[in-house]
């Protein structure tokens, strides 16, 4: 099974130290309060660079507030008890990845699964190398049972995204009349025609656009400056709509799924299974191919 984004080793930070009878000398005491406060940043930095990562793991489950009070908590077990912070930190790690088989349909109880290895400790009947291979053949149904879970979430979404990208250009053409569409799907409102040169698959471009999903927030941008690439290089309805336009011509492009990302989308930049996407595109030069 995927590892959860924030696993907890059992020791994560080993630094070898002499224990010093007597009290800290002067230096002692600098040295320690420098090194609180630069690791401290270093771990504030390294936390505020994952964020964005658990975020997107997450969703709306995660809680910045939340997660400081855990880590607040986490600073208050006894660091002179080394045995009880591995088993926490151990613990930790089954918490974490019960979490993540609960979120995909999988029903897991870390009480369950924490209990049953403290009696597999002491259990000398249990054959360590049959325990593992028992495990792998569990893990592998449960990932099957996952995927099969995620690939019907995914084709349910990909045909709602569908439908609801049909109804809104629908909605657009009932009031502009401008807004034609191609026999492959592809709609289209064109504000400039440009000049007489047309582009084909060979050719290269340079373009400036932006790219909106349908309730108007913006996923991608050349940020008003002009991107060069091959037609042949980016999703169909874009490269079909691109062809329509000549040099200098602008237009407002209406991509359904299965001309864009399709079913699988692009998690990354926020595209959906199918989602229609909407580009504003100009083409301020056309390259033919060599």
């Amino acid at each position: 099974m995927k590892k959860a984004l924030i696993a907890l080793g059992a020791a994560a930070l080993m630094v070898g130290a002499t224990a010093c009878n007597g009290a800290s000398s002067k230096g002692d005491n600098t040295l320690s309060d420098s090194l609180n406060i630069s690791f401290g940043r270093f771990y504030g930095q390294n936390i505020k660079n994952q964020e964005e990562q658990i975020k997107a793991q997450f969703g709306d489950k995660f809680d910045e507030a939340a997660m400081l009070r855990g880590l607040e908590a986490a600073a208050k077990l006894d660091t002179a008890d080394i045995s009880y912070m591995i088993g926490y930190s151990m613990g930790m790690q089954v918490v974490m990845q019960a979490y993540q088989w609960n979120q995909a349909g999988i029903k897991t109880s870390p009480t369950t699964v924490i209990s049953t290895a403290i009696k597999s400790m002491n259990d000398t009947t249990i054959n360590p190398q049959q325990a593992y291979m028992d495990f792998q053949m569990m893990s592998g149904k449960v990932e099957a049972a996952v995927q099969a879970r995620r690939q019907e979430a995914a084709k349910a979404e990909a045909e709602a995204n569908i439908a609801k990208g049909n109804d809104y250009v629908a909605s657009l053409k009932k009031d502009d009349s401008s807004i034609q569409t191609t026999e492959s799907g592809l709609s289209y409102k064109i504000a400039e025609q440009g000049d007489n040169t047309r582009a084909n698959n060979d050719a290269s471009v340079k373009v400036i656009y932006t790219g909106r999903h349908i309730n108007g927030e913006e996923f991608d941008s050349s940020n008003g400056q002009p991107v060069e690439f091959r037609v042949a290089g980016v999703v169909p309805g874009f490269a079909e709509g691109i062809q329509l336009l000549g040099k200098g011509g602008k237009a407002t492009l209406y991509i359904p799924g299965n001309l864009a990302y399709g079913e699988n989308g692009q998690p990354r930049a926020g595209i959906a299974p199918n989602e229609m996407l909407v580009f504003d595109v100009e083409v301020v030069d056309i390259i033919p191919a060599e």
